[in-house]
């Protein structure tokens, strides 16, 4: 195949201006963070997919109760919000918060205040940390924090506080920006909100609000008051999936997939508006004939971050399995002269070496530095869990590679992640690259692909190569125990209470060495093996990889050895 001719046809093709039109309908939903939105934007994008005549598109509910578990997943609580304000009642009156105006300012989760809502003095702290909240009396009192308010959300509701505030925000020089919290989990470093977690309130105001805040309290007494309108409930998610048809392998897919459910136009309705036009310029050039059908299904997947992944790899375990390739776009489409707008290729992990990386990066090179002459515009990265990229992992086995362009900006998970933010020319680049990715993998054959990697290879740089070359260790034989894990997925401990953990501090649901481990437990390696094959990866293992196996064994989590 002609790589070049294709993502030429594809360039012309693709339109920045319609992709953009579908992330602003994206956004335009999810930008609420109530899972009654999130569904419309799930049926949404299937009805884009429907009119675009991609096969058997539709949006596929799984539990959102937080109770049901897919893996080691707990799928989150619903919550839907109607209202919620934070105004100052005294010593003077001042809004601090109108979630109608800025939803990124209640924290997801919220619990309802009474109808009329709840009026507290406001208690300062100076580090936000939980040993800072265990030495003050904070019943009654509304806790305002500099930190994450998530950290200190199990402390502030056992002791009796009625609600969080925070103006804690990554970004640098954004004074009036508002953090989005999506996470209100009582468990270190967990997630979503699940049936068993403490309910209590949260806003999240800028750094400008908060200094006002701050001086007020300063100078005497503070009042605040909260009325929150939200329903916490058993309910429903969606992912949205369909299919361009293969016509000689059917049953292999490469699959597309993008987040929805957030709240930022560049992460991630960005990525699910370049899924959508891909999918528009395929079935258009399908139809026209100036393609032949792929011999390999393409499958497009748009879903809630981790949750919609593990519902759908739990219920597809078998397609997954038998896919060629899985594609993950994450992460912008900024503004075009933005160093920061450039294509990242994350690669596979050390667990699943393929050539489909190589292949991925020289679609890239030739889009970029033949196409585009923008050698500046793409680079490949070491593996990391961006959230949905783990369909690598040896139980699944899936090469799944991750697409990262930047947001122009320090816009991630913050209230000035707008549309205005997101470039047509970056989508449209996005767009191409991906729809190239999905046809280029999806029409040739096996042996083609690895021919292209090998040769596409050696026009790398050396650290490139170096990446995309990671070798397995030899590794030493020998008896010893060989775990086998039961779940897919990455471990979260979620439903397990943090005061029975051991050697884990945190919920290693994100890339680590104890979350890579724990995918090594394939019952095929010993632990000693385990040890060595996180030292080629990290450079270190940790040491206490035998107490960490007993830990899972004794959470039932390992078959009987």
């Amino acid at each position: 195949m002609d790589i070049r001719a294709l993502l030429e046809r594809l360039q012309h093709s693709v339109s920045g201006d319609t992709a953009w039109g579908y992330m602003a309908e994206i956004c335009s939903r999810d930008r609420w963070s109530s899972f009654d939105k999130y569904r419309e934007s799930a049926d949404y994008c299937a009805d884009a997919l429907l009119s675009l005549g991609v096969d058997d598109a539709n949006a596929v509910p799984f539990p959102a109760d937080g109770r049901t578990k897919f893996g080691d997943w707990m799928m989150p609580m619903s919550w839907d919000v109607r209202e919620a304000t934070l105004e100052i009642v005294a010593p003077s009156s001042t809004i601090l918060a109108q979630w109608s105006e800025l939803p990124d300012s209640l924290v997801m989760w919220s619990a309802p205040t009474p109808s009329g809502g709840t009026k507290a003095e406001v208690i300062v702290l100076k580090e936000g940390t939980t040993l800072e909240v265990e030495s003050l009396d904070v019943r009654g009192k509304v806790v305002f924090t500099p930190e994450h308010p998530t950290r200190i959300k199990s402390v502030v509701s056992r002791k009796g506080g009625v609600g969080i505030v925070s103006d804690w925000l990554r970004a640098k020089d954004k004074p009036d920006a508002v953090q989005w919290i999506n996470t209100w989990s009582d468990s270190p470093g967990g997630w979503a909100m699940h049936a068993h977690d403490s309910r209590i309130w949260g806003f999240s105001i800028s750094p400008r609000k908060g200094a006002l805040l701050r001086k007020l309290a300063s100078e005497g007494d503070v009042e605040l008051k909260a009325t929150v309108s939200t329903k916490l409930y058993e309910g429903e998610l969606c992912y949205t999936t369909g299919s361009i048809s293969g016509e000689t392998y059917p049953d292999e897919e490469v699959i597309l997939m993008a987040h929805i459910a957030e709240q930022g136009a560049n992460d991630n309705a960005s990525g699910a508006a370049a899924l959508i036009e891909s999918a528009r310029v395929l079935r258009k050039l399908i139809s026209s004939g100036e393609l032949p059908p792929p011999k390999r299904t393409i499958r497009f997947l748009m879903m809630p971050e981790s949750y919609g992944p593990m519902a759908f790899a739990v219920r597809n375990i078998e397609k997954l399995r038998n896919a060629l390739a899985v594609i993950n776009v994450d992460g912008g489409a900024g503004d075009y002269d933005s160093d920061d707008s450039a294509l990242g290729i994350y690669v596979n992990p050390l667990c699943c070496r393929s050539f489909v990386d190589a292949a991925i990066a020289g679609v890239a090179r030739t889009f970029y530095e033949e196409v585009k002459n923008r050698p500046d515009k793409w680079a490949v990265h070491k593996y990391t869990l961006a959230g949905d990229n783990f369909f690598c992992e040896p139980l699944i086995g899936a090469p799944h590679t991750w697409l990262e362009m930047g947001d122009g900006g320090d816009y991630w998970h913050n209230s000035e992640d707008t549309p205005d933010k997101v470039d047509p020319r970056s989508l449209a680049d996005l767009s191409a690259v991906t729809a190239g990715c999905a046809y280029f993998l999806a029409s040739s054959g096996k042996g083609e692909l690895a021919r292209f990697a090998q040769r596409t290879m050696e026009t790398f740089p050396d650290e490139t190569k170096q990446i995309l070359s990671m070798a397995m260790p030899q590794l030493r034989q020998g008896e010893g125990r060989r775990p086998k894990r039961k779940f897919i997925g990455a471990l979260t401990l979620d439903g397990v209470p943090p005061e029975t953990w051991k050697v884990i501090k945190s919920s290693p649901r994100w890339w680590n060495s104890y979350l890579a481990a724990w995918w090594w437990a394939d019952g095929k390696h010993t632990i000693q093996q385990i040890s060595q094959l996180l030292e080629a990866e990290f450079g270190k293992a940790p040491d206490d990889l035998d107490e960490f196996f007993d830990f899972l064994s004794g959470l039932g989590y390992l078959l009987r050895e």
